[in-house]
């Protein structure tokens, strides 16, 4: 069978290759708004949930993604009184156009580098999240 490309895998098959991180983010499910930047005004904000967060992006879970490329707003709830805003952009969807093991579509997000309050906000806002509460949000 031809498949149109030396590594084997049919011509059109999806990739992942350049979004490739080493290890495998912890399970962060956390709350957040994002909105859709257009001519540098932000959009009405649209409820969701991370499938995970680190200090360089996240998967959005939403059965509505933006395409890649779009330009974001995050704020995510680091505290009851707290919220960051990060921008990122878009750089892959899941959107249930392919076969999907999981069923979880929505985007994964690079943010635009953090200033340092923000980073240490989110980093000390990981650390609050027990392993317990890892382990609830991912059986979930």
């Amino acid at each position: 069978m031809a498949t149109g490309r030396p590594d084997g895998k049919a011509v059109g098959s999806r990739e992942r290759r350049g979004h490739f991180r080493g290890k495998p983010r912890p399970g962060r499910r956390v709350a957040l708004t994002f909105r859709i930047l257009e001519n540098g005004q932000p959009s009405d904000g649209m409820k969701a949930m991370t499938k995970n967060i680190g200090v360089g992006g996240a998967f959005v879970l939403t059965t509505d993604p933006a395409p890649p490329g779009t330009a974001l707003v995050l704020e995510v709830a680091v505290a009851s009184e707290k919220t960051i805003a990060v921008r990122g952009d878009v750089r892959w969807i899941v959107d249930g156009k392919h076969d999907e093991p999981e069923r979880e579509f929505g985007m994964g997000v690079k943010f635009a580098p953090l200033d340092v309050e923000q980073l240490l906000s989110l980093s000390d806002y990981f650390a609050t999240l027990g392993a317990a509460e890892l382990v609830e949000h991912d059986e979930a």
